[in-house]
């Protein structure tokens, strides 16, 4: 009997590092994990592994995003609108 096997497709890999304030940034701890294929048990790459350190970072990011920054000018429709923009500019980059 013949089993026909199938290549595997090659994972397209992002950043690694958290997204804090429109950066890429590694953890605070600077500490990693290996994320695994569920299917293979192979690793397909490490992560930055957040901590409370790093929700603190982004927290406070996302409060001055909301309160200095274009946002909180913007009328709701005009955030609909940019959110619906990004949310198809995502579909269609294939990540």
């Amino acid at each position: 009997m013949v089993t026909a096997t199938r290549p595997e497709p090659k994972v397209k890999l992002g950043p690694t590092q958290l997204l804090i304030n429109n950066h890429w940034v590694e953890s605070v701890s600077g500490k990693r994990f290996e994320t695994i294929n569920p299917a293979t048990g192979e690793v397909i790459c490490d992560v930055a592994e957040a901590n409370a350190a790093d929700v603190d970072k982004a927290v406070q990011a996302a409060r001055q995003a909301f309160t200095r920054g274009d946002w909180p000018q913007l009328s709701p429709t005009k955030r609909g609108e940019l959110q619906d923009t990004a949310f198809k500019a995502h579909q269609r980059s294939d990540l």
